[in-house]
């Protein structure tokens, strides 16, 4: 026994050593340390950085074109409502782009005048004009839906519906590198939407090229490579 308490008192006197409590604190905080930052590491969600973005100084518009309708959509009043849609929207694009001296467009009949075989594939036109007319990148859109109010501002009978797609196209490697798509029909407060400077204060049943202003401006204002400095 006396021999056991001899060894009891010695730990506990190595122990209260100055030298001994310094350690031991210097211990736990270098391992609370690696715990945390484990921890941390381990949850950290990568993002995307300028870095990983495809280097694009030049993009060319193409003309907006129909998307592909499903033969119970293709009658002769709904396309006409398209090709409508189609210039609102070549329109909006423009004004969008005024003074964007990284942006040029290319014309219908520029396209039309491309020699090339894949005529129904819109990518392959795309990296086409992409090539011949020295763009980083070009930007395809697509309508699917334009359908006008029916009514006035305060009382309709269908509202606007409004469906399209932009995709950007990396011209050297024929990838994907940004795609968004924008389909809407308004609805009663539909607050994301009518809280734009497009639309001003207060609800109001939009016209269709309302409807697709706010959307053309909130998809292109998200895409990075269309930050401007």
């Amino acid at each position: 026994m006396a021999e056991f308490t001899d060894k009891t008192d010695h730990a506990n006197k190595t122990a209260e050593h100055p030298m001994c409590r310094h350690l031991t604190i210097l211990a736990c905080w270098l391992l609370t340390t690696l715990l945390f930052l484990s921890a941390g590491c381990a949850y950290i969600a990568p993002e995307t950085s300028d870095e990983n973005l495809v280097p694009v100084n030049t993009i060319g518009i193409l003309p907006a074109q129909t998307a592909s309708l499903p033969p119970s959509e293709t009658e002769t009043d709904s396309l006409e409502v398209l090709e409508t849609g189609l210039e609102v929207i070549n329109g909006l694009l423009a004004d969008y782009f005024t003074d964007d001296h990284r942006v040029g467009f290319i014309s219908q009949s520029e396209l039309e005048g491309l020699a090339t075989t894949e005529t129904g594939n819109h990518l392959f036109l795309a990296r086409a004009a992409g090539q011949q007319f020295n763009y980083d990148a070009v930007m395809i859109t697509s309508v699917k839906r334009y359908q006008e109010r029916e009514g006035s501002e305060y009382v309709v009978i269908t509202p606007a519906s409004v469906s399209f797609s932009f995709m950007l196209l990396a011209v050297e490697s024929g990838r994907i590198i940004w795609s968004s798509d924008f389909d809407q029909t308004q609805k009663p407060l539909f607050e994301n939407i009518l809280r734009t400077r497009s639309t001003g204060s207060g609800f109001r049943w939009l016209t269709a090229a309302e409807l697709a202003s706010a959307g053309l401006t909130k998809k292109l204002d998200s895409c990075p490579y269309l930050k401007r400095d």
